[in-house]
């Protein structure tokens, strides 16, 4: 089984045990501390599935070098230790703060690897460097305030003008892409045109107008190709 399947097999459990146990909670009416845990790691399994399955394009297609993996990575072990937070009675401010913080770069190893998937053309790549560059720099400033007690006057204005220029890179980088592929398919339009050439005759050709050879047959795009040469040429017949 690959990882993707495995990840794939485990989320659609874990949507059936949330299901199955609020399904309960409503019939039942009495929904206790031990149904809160149970319901709490399934819904940790199944962040942890869509997170990593949100990675394995990027990983598969060997975008960002180890990141998805470190992201994969990073999502199983702080879900993991969220399930522990929620288990035991650990009361430790240092352990929650590991889980906060390494969830923290799980997340934002899933937002790279999901814009990595972008396609833009250069003159815009400098928008999804720059995404990249403000998550990292948002997410060391969420660590920062996990493990610190930074100034809450200026430091939260801070994360918040970073914040607002992810966004606007975020939302932009979507619409870049979808020019960007408009480009291309004009670009590949116009290369077909090229390949041809537009050859005006009173009346259907029977052979080759290149090579001579008899061999040509029409394409579904009005056009006609010969076998020997490989040439390609659209007949005009004027009315």
């Amino acid at each position: 089984m690959t990882p993707r399947k495995l990840a794939l097999s485990i989320f659609f459990a874990s949507v059936a045990i949330n299901a199955i146990l609020g399904i309960i909670a409503l019939l039942v009416g009495d929904f206790g501390d031990i149904q809160g845990k149970i319901l709490m790691t399934s819904l940790s399994v199944s962040a942890a599935s869509v997170m990593s399955l949100a990675m394995f394009p990027a990983r598969e297609r060997g975008l960002l070098g180890i990141i998805p993996d470190a992201g994969v990575a990073l999502s199983v072990a702080g879900f993991g230790l969220l399930v522990i937070l929620v288990w035991t009675e650990f009361r430790e401010d240092s352990f929650a703060r590991i889980v906060g913080s390494t969830l923290t770069f799980a997340v934002t190893a899933g937002y790279a690897s999901l814009i990595a998937l972008a396609t833009v053309r250069p003159k815009f790549d400098i928008v999804v460097r720059a995404a990249y560059v403000l998550a990292a720099v948002l997410s060391l400033f969420i660590v920062f305030a996990i493990w610190g007690e930074p100034s809450e006057k200026y430091w939260l204005r801070i994360m918040g003008v970073i914040s607002i220029l992810l966004a606007a890179a975020t939302v932009s980088i979507p619409v870049l892409h979808r020019l960007s592929r408009a480009e291309e398919d004009e670009l590949d339009e116009l290369a077909v045109e090229l390949e041809y050439e537009h050859i005006y005759m009173d009346r259907v050709p029977t052979i080759c107008l290149n090579c001579g050879a008899p061999g040509i047959s029409l394409a579904e795009d009005q056009t006609y190709e010969c076998e020997t040469c490989e040439a390609r040429f659209r007949v005009e017949i004027p009315a």
